[in-house]
């Protein structure tokens, strides 16, 4: 009997791991993406996928990003362009304003599966788009330092930027404020409203809303930016602040350069300032 057992429990034993040996797995394709595009010339930071695999939402992957699919065979492929949301990490969304991109695609199996996805603006056109190009300049200079300056620089170096952008200098004493700002706006209150803009500065500059009322203007920060050497894109949300301000008439955004005096002056650069929402 003990003989017989010990029999049966090898032999039970020996199947089992057969078992376990020729289980078939699932052997994961790979899909990689390298960056997305943007469609024209538009300056853009996208940073990451935001990928759908036969309807159904497979994840969110910084770019540039492999990562696996276990579904193989021929597969619809949906990638949205993602953002920071107010140029925050913990932010991330899929970018409104942009369409996706679709395609059918056969998924292998243990194979790598690459896609360059271009997007394009969803929206025929920009509520308000000041980019420098044409005569003079929509945005106004309100100052208390008489130590400032603006005006447009051209330099045709980089397409996405155009043939020109602003650029503002205060070099007063401390406490001085330089800003200028844009026309009224009548901005919807129950839609998603982003601003687009490129900058860079050499100290922290300020973006901030004034939402006029019938009785009172209220003034804004909406965002400080730090300093950046080279240009640099940012989505900024006005949706949640045009919802806490919903009873204003219009508004207005402004930009701003608080004197820093541990620079011989401050310098703000601006270019691309865009409204966007669904008109």
């Amino acid at each position: 009997m003990h003989m017989r057992f010990i029999l049966f429990l090898t032999t039970f034993l020996f199947l089992f791991s057969c078992e376990v040996i020729n289980t078939e797995e699932d052997i994961p394709s790979t899909i990689t993406i390298e960056s997305i595009e943007v469609d024209g010339n538009h300056s853009s930071k996208i940073t990451d996928a935001w990928v759908y695999i036969d309807n159904e939402f497979h994840g969110v992957f910084p770019l540039p990003s492999n990562f696996p699919v276990l579904k193989t065979g021929e597969q619809e492929i949906i990638i949205e362009a993602g953002i920071k949301k107010n140029g925050i990490s913990s932010s991330r969304e899929n970018y409104p304003f942009f369409t996706s991109y679709e395609v059918n695609t056969e998924l292998l199996e243990n194979k790598y599966t690459s896609f360059s996805p271009t997007v394009s603006y969803s929206l025929t056109n920009f509520p308000y788009n000041e980019n420098f190009e044409g005569v003079g300049t929509s945005l106004s200079v309100v100052s208390d330092s008489s130590n400032h300056t603006i005006e447009k620089v051209y330099d045709s170096s980089n397409n996405n930027y155009g043939n020109y952008f602003a650029k503002s200098v205060i070099s007063g004493e401390f406490g001085e404020l330089f800003e200028c700002n844009t026309p009224d706006f009548d901005l919807p209150k129950d839609q998603v409203v982003y601003l687009e803009m490129d900058y860079k500065c050499n100290a922290p500059i300020i973006v901030g809303i004034y939402a006029n009322g019938s009785s009172e203007i209220d003034k804004n920060t909406i965002i400080y930016l730090n300093e950046k050497e080279e240009w640099n894109k940012i989505y900024i949300s006005l949706t949640e602040i045009i919802y806490n301000y919903n009873d204003a008439n219009d508004y207005k955004l402004f930009f701003a350069i608080p004197r820093d005096t541990t620079v011989a002056q401050n310098e703000m650069y601006l270019d691309n300032i865009r409204l966007l929402y669904e008109e």
